[in-house]
């Protein structure tokens, strides 16, 4: 089957293309090398041990850290938010957290909620997805000790004002998730003084699946969630970052391959101004409701789209069979943020990458407007 030929504007999802370099390092690597990490003293094992931590310093400029040692190699997201969420204190206390979280985080504080361990609260939010500072400080309580907040959204692409948030909470401790923001955006980990932040290699990191990373600003407040084989003699595990929270062999591949990634990152070929004025060309169509933050400076490379007189299984299926167009309809594994936005049976998303064209973007306008 020729992929080539296809238009993918799912890169929320998972990116495409990557660059060349990730799979052509990879194979390498499976190749010539396939040393394993920290656990041997050969040239095989120095090599592939020096290769993951610079990775880690790569990850650590991503999220705008020099505190490298408290970055933490994961599968993913959801198996990072799982470790911090479980490696905390929790019990008896309350959580805050928004409207347009991800099942990622929503999930393992549902569960946390239905084991009678927490309780959690929505904070309220503008009609655009934006927390509404002013109401956050009125939430807070004795009980309040963690606050989870998503600085992209994955069904409108609005980007939080995490500054403003922080202020607002004062001394409680954030968890943020920077999945959808993570190499497209500036984060300011240190700047912000962020105590918890979670994000995958998958999606605007360019790298393979079954990559991403945890950070722990705040080393007082999280223990490790599992143990294993790992560095440390004896029964007891050590607590060093990062090796107390990656118990186990790392998936050296992947994290090779998402070096590769973090080394050779495209420029971008649309701006936002570009996404603004396509929104704006698909807004005038008067066919369909977009949902999108809005504001530039606010939003990311994505929006979702409800027809208003097709629905979405079937629109979808008829941009991918017409017009060679890859996107994703449903819930998005948001179902809080559908609900927030008004989108009762989901909706259409169209999410880009920096490999994305201003062509691209004309082909998609020109297809919507003969299939909605």
């Amino acid at each position: 089957m020729d992929f080539k030929k296809y238009y993918y504007f799912d890169n929320a999802t998972t990116s495409y293309p990557k660059p060349i370099e990730v799979s052509e390092t990879i194979k390498d690597f499976m190749d010539n090398v396939g040393g394993t990490y920290g656990r041997v003293d050969t040239l095989r094992g120095k090599y592939t041990t020096s290769k993951i931590e610079e990775c880690r310093d790569a990850l650590a400029a991503i999220i705008g850290t020099k505190r490298v040692d408290d970055i933490i190699l994961s599968s993913g997201a959801t198996r990072a938010i799982n470790d911090i969420i479980n490696g905390l204190d929790l019990a008896g206390c309350e959580i805050l957290t928004t409207s347009l979280e991800h099942n990622s985080t929503l999930r393992p504080i549902h569960q946390l909620k239905l084991n009678g361990i927490i309780d959690y609260k929505i904070m309220p939010s503008l009609p655009n997805g934006t927390l509404d500072i002013k109401k956050i400080k009125p939430m807070i309580n004795s009980k309040t000790k963690l606050a989870v907040i998503n600085m992209g959204s994955n069904v409108s692409g609005l980007i939080q004002p995490i500054k403003e948030i922080k202020e607002a909470l004062g001394d409680i401790p954030i968890l943020l998730d920077v999945t959808q923001t993570a190499g497209t955006f500036d984060i300011s980990a240190d700047d912000l003084d962020i105590d918890l932040l979670a994000f995958t290699g998958h999606k605007g990191l360019l790298g393979p699946t079954g990559t991403g990373a945890f950070f722990v600003g705040n080393k007082n407040i999280l223990k490790p969630s599992f143990f294993g084989g790992g560095f440390g003699d004896g029964i007891e595990t050590p607590f060093s970052m990062p090796e107390s929270f990656e118990s186990g062999t790392p998936n050296t591949l992947g994290i090779i391959g998402l070096l590769a990634a973090l080394e050779n990152r495209p420029k971008w070929n649309i701006d936002i101004n570009d996404f603004f004025d396509a929104v704006a060309e698909i807004k005038n169509m008067n066919k369909c409701k977009i949902v999108y933050g809005g504001e530039k400076g606010y939003q990311g490379f994505l929006f979702s789209i409800v027809p208003y007189n097709i629905d979405i299984a079937t629109f979808t299926g008829k941009l991918y069979s017409d017009f060679n167009i890859e996107c994703r309809h449903g819930l998005h594994c948001a179902f809080m943020a559908h609900d927030f936005y008004g989108n009762n049976n989901g909706a259409v998303r169209f999410s880009f990458s920096p490999y994305t064209t201003k062509k691209d973007l004309e082909y998609l306008i020109h297809s919507l407007g003969d299939t909605l």
